[in-house]
């Protein structure tokens, strides 16, 4: 596709867009930033169902959500038409801003192989999204949530950043960076010897090389 990875807006204030010509993900950024949809531009294919937290945390003892919306009334489906009526849940982390960049390395890269004539980092957009904390958590909490969609592949990459900015600790016991509420690609009722292709591929940083794409 001829189509440069950006961040766009839509005809609703409150959306924001990811977009590629491959991978599109929509944003709600009130009354909380949520994902309120995941398609492929390509074959034009929904692969959300319902609305989830960004993230989830466990902070002393206490699970927290990061944005999110609530209120939807069937989780099999989702219809646009109930997002405006969809609310904020107080006990989660709340939305501050988002800022739009360039991707950038996420180390020194010594290209000396077949490949060296590619641009590193690999050209997009970055999305990096700032969440305050609820209340019962320290306000000096940093938590931020970053994106990057790529330039010519369906390809995007999330992580987030939490900073402790006072000199009280603060303990990380658990965390959850991506919940999707996907559409299933199958309901058999007994084994079979189909297999489906997957809709979404996961990879992630502490695979070390053993573990299987998700």
């Amino acid at each position: 596709v001829d189509q440069r990875a950006g961040v766009f807006r839509t005809g609703n204030p409150n959306e924001i867009v990811l977009m590629n010509g491959l991978v599109r993900r929509v944003f709600r950024i009130a009354p909380n930033f949520a994902t309120v949809a995941l398609d492929n531009v390509s074959t034009g294919q929904s692969l959300l169902r319902g609305v989830k937290p960004e993230a989830s945390l466990t902070i002393d003892e206490k699970a927290y959500a990061i944005g999110g919306l609530l209120g939807q009334p069937n989780y099999a489906y989702l219809l646009p038409e109930w997002l405006d009526r969809m609310t904020a849940d107080p006990a989660a982390f709340q939305f501050a801003g988002f800022e739009v960049g360039k991707t950038k390395e996420r180390f020194p890269w010594k290209r000396v192989r077949h490949c060296a004539d590619l641009p590193w980092p690999p050209p997009g957009v970055s999305l990096t999204v700032t969440f305050k904390p609820p209340a019962g958590l320290p306000a000096s909490l940093s938590f931020q949530v970053h994106y990057e969609l790529y330039d010519g592949i369906p390809l995007l990459c999330k992580w987030f950043t939490l900073a402790n900015g006072s000199d009280k600790p603060v303990r990380l016991q658990k965390f959850t960076s991506e919940i999707l509420a996907a559409v299933e690609e199958s309901s058999s009722v007994e084994q079979t010897s189909i297999e489906v292709p997957r809709a979404i591929q996961v990879e992630s940083d502490y695979a070390f090389l053993g573990s299987d794409a998700q």
